[in-house]
């Protein structure tokens, strides 16, 4: 024996009423009760009916469609099937809407007698279609029996149980198709169960009748580890216990009505969710022995809720508060969702449904009218737009560290807990959170507990050698990357003129026409909102330009949420009060500000500094060759070229800036020198490091980047010379960045075959540090620190430590 549900999705058309005849068919000669619920949409055209004939108003054109409609599946069925058994009257339902209309209200019968019409339509249909195989209609008022109320009643199972023992034959075969959604009170009147009621009269049956299974059929596959609508990654729960399911379906999971799971838990019946339009898909099974080894199975989402808390000085150690607050509630049966107390008796708060708030608060009004007048009860403060987010499983109370993980995955959102409540039996944690953030909550939790697919959502400002080249490692990397579990996109790329932004992601290979194509410009506001409505958990600006503009505007990245990698030196060289308002903006925000390709490029020197600087170690002095260009240039002219003739070829070879004085004034090699320093632990400004540039600022001024090439050779002699000098004793020539005694220098130095950087050369960048723990011989970090390729390779590197903790 079992009972199958057909949900209205299942039953919205003639082509979906065969595929469920097909598949009551399918399990031959087994007895079945089919508990059908209205076709797909009629409920709500139903209740629209009702809702404009009781303000009096005209509802003749949703009446016309919901008579065509029906008009058309029965013409349908007739046209295969021969004539329709016992169809409802259409001449009723108008009679009582005309009622409705007259005296512009509804009867709570009247309005039970109107909404349930479109399950009679699915039943006297599928009876027909059936009849052939011996179907026969089952009254639904004969079998579940309910309390009084018209609306939402609720059922009397001791009563069910004797009337459907009547009603269904105990024969071993047999299909009874049954509305669902209805029953009848103890005068025999119709009663309706609650929108979404069938899955619950499918249950009730299931349980009358000891059924060997319970079968949901509906448009999904089964129960998801979350809103699939919310979150694309969910997967589908194979098994789940009575409990868990309970959980899920009073937290919001859509797939299951909340009253449905007890009775079939109360039977030990089992409850299977099934796709009927895909029903060789194993659906999930809800049962007593559903548990597993999973110690989380799901994630539900409920939203439209609104916080109340009660609060003063005349709550404490005051027995029968929280009953007077509950039962004000009750008695105008405000549903009360979750409950929190603060641990001094103060203040209760709870949670309902924001369409319930109004109600909730006049009863409280009513209820402690003298306490509020006296000072003893505060006004109720009210909280909207909220939601609450739970974590389900049976297994949790048995694994230590998934409350935690919990939290820390919202605290990654960037989403605040308003409140927090936890079930007696440890099954569910349940956390309240704006709303507006809910799906940001999902999305994090869910990547965290289930599918462990990290994301980076990355914004590239800057497309130079260095953006160029980055956009290419992210493309070439992409299989790398998924083969790791990392979902990176790229969502927007940005010169100093235009930006473009697409929710689809960037395309690789077409994204300098999508650039140039587009009119809009870099604007944080947009890039926020654009964060916001594509619910980005993970988002990353990425500045590979050389703007001081926009490394004016990276506290503000961060304290909006964003991820902060730069290529750029100009924040990092700021005023010390902007250097250190970016460390605590980085710290408040729980977000990242990532530089490592600032001194080195691609070579790991400020990750390794700041290791060593925080287990306590002291810099007692700095050497290092910082400048991959000069490296480069100082080396071709040891093999005999002139300066003129190194920085042209250093030029071409993409070593250098586009105007070589920014590298020939020594200004880059003092930006890095200082944030050496800063990174160990002085306050320093740039103004503060004594640089000896290459070329004189005199001679560097007043030309284009061409005319200063072309006068360039006028002081290859001088240099000729100095460097000969050096040779003459054995030295070469270096531009040195350096740091003694808290003093920092830049300058070209001739130095011995015994020092460190005697060697170095061809673009390689070399850091001698001598510290605390690193002596008297120096630590070294040695490398190519020039090229646009090194330098994206480490911001790359950069990039994917935002997904560490």
């Amino acid at each position: 024996m079992r009972v199958l549900k057909f949900g209205g999705s299942s039953l919205a058309d003639i082509a979906c009423l065969s595929r469920v005849q097909s598949l009551i068919l399918n399990y031959g000669s087994e007895k079945a009760v089919v508990v059908l619920s209205a076709p797909g949409g009629m409920t709500d055209s139903l209740v629209e009916l009702v809702q404009i004939a009781a303000r009096g108003d005209d509802y003749a054109a949703q009446w016309d469609a919901l008579e065509s409609r029906c008009v058309a599946l029965k013409r349908e069925v007739e046209s295969q099937y021969g004539e329709v058994l016992g169809w409802p009257k259409l001449d009723l339902l108008k009679q009582q809407l005309q009622g409705v209309q007259l005296l512009k209200q509804c009867p709570a019968s009247v309005n039970a007698f109107a909404i349930s019409f479109g399950e009679r339509v699915s039943v006297s249909l599928m009876v027909t279609m059936l009849k052939a195989h011996g179907a026969c209609a089952l009254d639904a008022t004969s079998c579940i029996k309910t309390h009084a109320q018209y609306l939402d009643a609720e059922v009397d199972l001791d009563k069910t149980r004797e009337a459907v023992s009547q009603q269904v034959a105990s024969e071993d075969s047999g299909i009874y198709i049954m509305a669902g959604f209805t029953g009848s009170n103890a005068a025999g009147e119709l009663t309706t169960l609650g929108r979404n009621g069938s899955d619950y009269s499918a249950a009730v049956m299931a349980a009358s009748l000891n059924a060997d299974i319970c079968q949901i059929w509906t448009d999904v596959d089964g129960v998801y580890s979350a809103d699939p609508r919310l979150i694309k990654k969910a997967t589908k729960v194979d098994r789940l216990s009575y409990k868990e399911a309970m959980e899920l379906a009073y937290f919001g999971a859509k797939v299951l009505h909340p009253k449905t799971i007890l009775p079939c838990a109360k039977a030990n019946v089992p409850c299977e969710i099934k796709n009927t339009h895909d029903p060789d898909v194993p659906g999930s099974l809800i049962s007593s022995d559903g548990t597993g080894d999973a110690p989380v199975k799901a994630l539900s989402s409920l939203d439209n809720l609104a916080m109340l808390t009660v609060s003063g000085p005349g709550m404490k150690g005051k027995v029968g508060m929280a009953a007077r607050v509950f039962g004000a509630l009750a008695n105008d049966n405000v549903s009360i969702v979750l409950i929190t107390q603060s641990s001094c008796e103060f203040s209760i708060s709870f949670c309902v449904y924001e369409q319930d708030l109004a109600l909730a608060l006049n009863a409280l009004e009513a209820a402690f009218t003298l306490e509020t007048h006296a000072g003893l009860i505060e006004p109720v403060e009210v909280r909207k737009k909220l939601a609450i987010v739970t974590l389900v499983g049976d297994n949790m109370k048995s694994h230590k560290g998934l409350a935690a993980k919990f939290f820390a995955s919202l605290a990654q959102a960037q989403v605040n807990v308003v409140a927090i409540a936890q079930d007696s039996t440890e099954s569910a944690i349940s956390a309240v959170v704006s709303g507006e953030l809910c799906k940001d909550a999902m999305k994090v939790c869910h990547e965290n507990f289930f599918t462990h697919v990290p994301s980076i959502d990355l914004f590239l400002l800057g497309c130079g050698l260095v953006g160029k080249e980055l956009i290419k490692q992210l493309e070439k990397q992409q299989d790398w990357l998924a083969k790791r579990n990392i979902k990176l996109n790229l969502y927007g790329v940005s010169n100093s003129k235009q930006c473009f932004l697409s929710k689809e992601g960037v395309d690789f290979e077409q994204w300098q026409s999508q650039l140039a194509q587009s009119e809009a410009r870099f604007d944080l506001n947009k890039l926020e909102h654009f964060v916001k409505v594509n619910h980005l958990i993970n988002p990353v600006i990425v500045d590979c330009s050389s703007s001081e503009q926009l490394a004016d505007q990276y506290a503000n990245f961060l304290n909006a949420g964003f991820h902060v990698v730069a290529a750029n030196k100009k924040a990092n060289t700021g005023d010390m009060a902007y250097y250190h308002q970016l460390k605590n903006a980085a710290q408040g925000s729980g977000r990242k500000f990532l530089y490592e390709t600032n001194v080195g490029a691609g070579l790991p020197v400020l990750d390794n500094l700041q290791l060593l600087f925080g287990a306590g170690d002291e810099l007692l002095s700095f050497n290092g060759i910082l400048s991959g260009s000069l490296s480069y240039m100082f080396g071709v002219i040891e093999d005999g070229l002139s300066l003129s003739e190194a920085t042209a070829k250093a030029k071409q070879n993409g070593f250098t800036e586009p105007d070589p004085r920014d590298d020939l004034s020594g200004t880059d090699v003092a930006r890095k020198l200082l944030i050496i320093a800063r990174e160990a632990g002085f306050d320093l400004e740039l103004n503060d490091i004594q640089v000896e540039p290459v070329v004189s600022e005199e001679f560097a001024q007043g030309s284009s980047v061409d005319e200063f090439m072309a006068r360039l050779p006028e002081l290859d002699a001088t240099f000729s010379d100095r460097v000969q000098s050096a040779a003459s004793e054995g030295k070469k020539l270096r531009y040195v960045g350096s740091i003694q005694d808290g003093k920092c220098k830049v300058g070209i130095e001739a130095v011995d075959a015994s020092h460190a950087l005697f060697d170095i050369r061809d673009g390689e960048n070399a850091l001698a540090i001598l510290s605390q723990y690193y002596q008297p011989k120096p630590f070294v970090i040695r490398g190519y620190g020039a090229g646009a390729e090194v330098t994206a390779a480490g911001v790359f590197a950069d990039i994917l430590k935002t997904l560490s903790r």
